[in-house]
């Protein structure tokens, strides 16, 4: 795509009149993450304006408490775009917990953050914290109105993940359907994460079974149904798949583990389970592992170009022109 095509697509608004309506499609996104990974998308300065009127929120996945750099170089990204370090935020919910037991904290935290400015919120959530995200968006639609500009819900495991069909027991054993060296590591894998769960640790693993996911979401959905039309015009998923061999070490063993009994993956999720049905729109199905959009070396490829093309894309998404009446005040903070 040139750069004509960009700034004829930057001049058509991300939101329309009173209700949130993004005029941001797949095509769109799929081609600006594509020219930011080769270094050849042009931000028009306008963008880079509007997306600084928000504050940024990062919400990390399972896991978390064992992954240093989980969206630093994301954020990094933001404030070489202008965004000031005290509008970027995040937070980190507990692995211990499941998505049920996470909500008041959640809540809290992202409640205590929109307190701090009068900017509206551009949510960034990864993998499980995607799922923390949508059932805080669900269960309190009023704040969303009110302070949510957008949700980006990145490889998130709504549909469960059939690694953890295998860690607690229901998911298929590793025979010979996996490469020796894969199983080998995939047993070791497993027993590791037993042994945490053993311990009281790593609790929220339960939760992320396919059965339990597919049926807390269905539930939830049904309770909720008048947040829909609320939540689902401000979400879009970032979903991913990759092979085995393009994975790091014990994803290597959990991408081979799924591709054999569970079809195609990222590592840990299929691309089918990382959205939810009539809520939202999927803006691409790219080719990255699990942890390659937000964790740097060594959780994921050393590649850093995805980090910045899923934050140039996002820039490009929120950063469109709005009507006035829609402009959220610009940030008095400075940038670092």
């Amino acid at each position: 795509m040139n750069g004509v095509l960009f700034c004829l697509l930057c001049l058509t608004p991300l939101f329309q009149g009173g209700t949130a309506k993004t005029a941001v499609g797949p095509d769109d996104f799929r081609g600006w993450f594509l020219a930011a990974s080769e270094h050849k998308l042009d931000i028009p300065k306008s963008i880079e304006e509007n997306a600084r009127r928000y504050r940024y929120v990062f919400i990390a996945g399972f896991s978390n408490e064992r992954m240093p750099g989980y969206f630093a170089q994301n954020a990094k990204e933001l404030r070489a775009l202008g965004v000031p370090r005290k509008a970027i935020h995040y937070v980190y919910p507990s692995s211990s917990k499941t998505v049920e037991e996470n909500l008041d904290e959640v809540h809290s935290k992202i409640v205590e953050i929109a307190g701090k400015g009068p900017e509206r919120l551009v949510v960034i959530a990864h993998s499980r914290g995607a799922c923390d995200a949508m059932a805080f968006a669900l269960h309190h639609k009023e704040f969303v109105e009110e302070h949510i500009q957008a949700l980006f819900l990145v490889q998130g495991p709504f549909g469960g993940t059939g690694v953890a069909d295998f860690v607690t027991g229901e998911g298929p054993p590793m025979d010979c359907r996996m490469p020796w060296r894969y199983r080998m590591l995939g047993k070791l894998v497993g027993g590791m994460e037993k042994l945490l769960l053993k311990r009281g640790r790593h609790g929220g693993l339960t939760g992320m079974s396919r059965w339990v996911s597919r049926d807390y979401w269905t539930r939830s959905l049904e309770e909720h149904a008048d947040a829909i039309p609320i939540v689902g015009p401000r979400t879009f998923y970032v979903t991913s798949e990759t092979t085995p061999s393009h994975l790091r070490f014990f994803k290597k063993a959990t991408g081979a583990y799924l591709s054999a009994y569970f079809g195609p993956n990222d590592g840990m999720v299929s691309p089918d389970d990382q959205s939810l049905t009539g809520v939202g729109t999927v803006l691409a199905v790219l080719d990255a592992g699990h942890s390659d959009l937000t964790n740097r070396f060594p959780a994921a490829r050393a590649d850093r170009n995805l980090r910045r093309a899923l934050i140039q894309g996002i820039v490009m998404a929120v950063g469109h022109e709005m009507p006035a009446c829609q402009a959220p005040e610009p940030s008095t903070e400075t940038a670092p």
